[in-house]
């Protein structure tokens, strides 16, 4: 049974990831070969480095918190992205006759996925291991290998009870945002240090001292390196039987969870049912003409409900300026970075927020969408109600980006946020114009409900790529007048071409999605009323 679950799965992700054709196959194929052979360079590193017979003690030294590393991104890493991978649709699966501990054990073979470029790593360091005459050897082997599959089932039960954990966490509304800002901490701390002024004596003393052997990297390095430590043995092992316990337990009690009643006891009334916001929302109504005011509001009002939405616009403004934090900190110095600090967390909040707005503009709509084929509207009005409710929030992400560097004391003078809406704006005309194209003939349906879903497939991510240096190119040009001449009026004056540019490229990429819109209209529909199979994947 779950050997049939899992292979009709698989022919819908092929479909969903590579398409129909054999050119997005190869696309893809192609992406995916460069995003795992940069990890397999790494794992080339890891063999030559574990392999060397001169760089002994440094490997005893190191090795442990290389293996911490691995462990960390295992288990992180799908937070980072915002992204859980793929994972059981239990509501699916329950109806067919499968005992509850044969799903646990699919669900932490899924736990795979979130965790290829750890395996490729860890199986370059224990090659390494093997052809080091001082650690490996063929009498090795067996240690070897069951030293490190001990490791990855450790990992692997972990990272199934972890997202089991996030995922009902995720499910309560008053929560996503918290865990959000919480987990924004956790992975900025390098740069919290840098502001708090930790000494760096503190921090040799963690890499430079021996680590306790108590942490399970550290006895998967032991046995790895050593092998006849039964001490270690036993930790690893105990480890092992914990993240077992903790997965068994998170996976049983979601069995019992119900998202949509968690989603819907903590209703946001006085927030969005009331009150100031509530104005606000009305405002694009009472501006403009309907149906386009409506629209908007319309639009304003789905995406500041959605959690997904709402917890990409914190990231923005959070962890974004905490990623930028140490050029922030180089202001004195001089440097042009250091000085547009604030451009340059708003151009980073505007592409992250692309995923869930004007890159996928009708995923959260889904089937819905065919309702705009019905209503007394032109599709043109549908496409620049989206766009406008995504100008607005690139503004509003801008102001929090301010509000955020106000209130962590970092000054700038008024006209740079002067600079920081028009070039955020500016560029955000050429990101929209492109997103009205990508959202046309690469649609992906989404949950507004589930926070760590992604926003697009892998074919659109690339297109990204593609897009960004080349929408950069008439603001850079702005910049590049300003240094040439030492002129606020150059700048400006480039800056205001590179605006004229965008409107013209925004309309006609608006009327060539309007065109494909009716074309397409039922491939369309059909594409973002797909759902998910048995095994869901975010």
């Amino acid at each position: 049974m779950i050997g049939a679950i899992l292979r009709a799965q698989w022919q819908t992700l092929r479909n969903l990831r590579f398409g129909q054709g054999r050119g997005a196959a190869i696309f893809s194929l192609l992406t995916s070969a460069l995003w795992y052979g940069l990890w397999v360079t790494l794992a080339l590193g890891a063999f030559v480095f574990t392999a060397g017979t001169d760089n002994v003690r440094l490997a005893e030294l190191v090795y442990p918190r290389g293996l911490m590393f691995v462990m960390l991104y295992w288990q992180v890493s799908p937070l980072l992205v915002a992204s859980l991978g793929a994972s059981l649709d239990l509501k699916k699966l329950l109806v067919y006759p499968v005992e509850p501990a044969r799903l646990f054990w699919v669900e932490v073979l899924l736990r795979l996925s979130t965790g290829i470029e750890m395996l490729i790593v860890l199986t370059g360091s224990v090659a390494g291991i093997f052809a080091n005459p001082h650690f490996g050897g063929w009498s090795r082997l067996p240690v070897l290998l069951a030293g490190a599959v001990l490791f990855i089932v450790f990992n692997l039960t972990l990272a199934a009870g972890m997202r089991s954990l996030l995922e009902r966490i995720l499910a309560h509304k008053r929560l996503r945002e918290v865990f959000v800002l919480f987990m924004i901490l956790t992975v900025a701390a390098p740069q919290l240090l840098l502001v708090l002024h930790v000494p760096p004596e503190a921090l040799e003393r963690f890499f430079v001292s021996e680590p306790s052997r108590w942490w399970p990297w550290a006895a998967a390095a032991s046995i790895l390196l050593r092998g006849a430590d039964p001490i270690a043995w036993l930790l690893l092992a105990a480890w092992t039987l914990a993240g077992y316990g903790f997965g068994r337990w998170q996976f049983q009690r979601n069995l019992r969870f119900d998202a949509q009643a968690a989603g819907s006891a903590a209703s946001e009334r006085s927030l969005f049912r009331g009150g100031v916001f509530d104005k606000l929302y009305r405002l694009p109504g009472v501006l403009l003409p309907d149906p386009l005011g409506a629209l908007v509001e319309k639009e304003v009002r789905m995406l500041a409900r959605s959690p997904r939405f709402r917890l990409v616009f914190i990231m923005g403004f959070t962890f974004g300026l905490l990623v930028w934090l140490p050029v922030v900190l180089r202001r004195g110095q001089g440097g042009v970075m250091s000085e547009h600090f604030l451009t340059i967390v708003s151009v980073y909040a505007l592409t992250l927020l692309g995923q869930v707005s004007y890159w996928n503009a009708f995923g959260f709509d889904r089937s819905a969408t065919q309702f705009y084929f019905a209503a007394p509207v032109r599709l043109w009005q549908v496409i620049v109600a989206k766009n406008i409710a995504a100008g607005l929030y690139i503004a509003a992400e801008v102001m929090a980006v301010a509000a955020a560097s106000f209130a962590l004391r970092l000054r700038f003078r008024p006209e740079l946020l002067v600079e920081a809406l028009t070039v955020t704006l500016v560029f955000g005309s050429f990101l929209i114009a492109a997103g009205n194209l990508t959202s046309v003939h690469l649609p992906r349906a989404l949950n507004p409900e589930r926070s760590a879903q992604g926003g697009g497939g892998s074919r659109s991510q690339a297109l990204v790529l593609l897009v960004i240096p080349l929408a950069a190119f008439p603001v850079g040009l702005a910049f590049l007048g300003r240094y040439a001449f030492q002129s606020e009026w150059v700048f400006y004056g480039l800056l205001a071409f590179a605006g004229a540019l965008g409107a013209m490229v925004y309309w006609l990429s608006m009327e060539s999605a309007t065109r494909a819109l009716m074309e397409k209209r039922e491939w369309l529909i059909g594409e973002l009323a797909r759902s998910d199979g048995p095994v869901a994947s975010d």
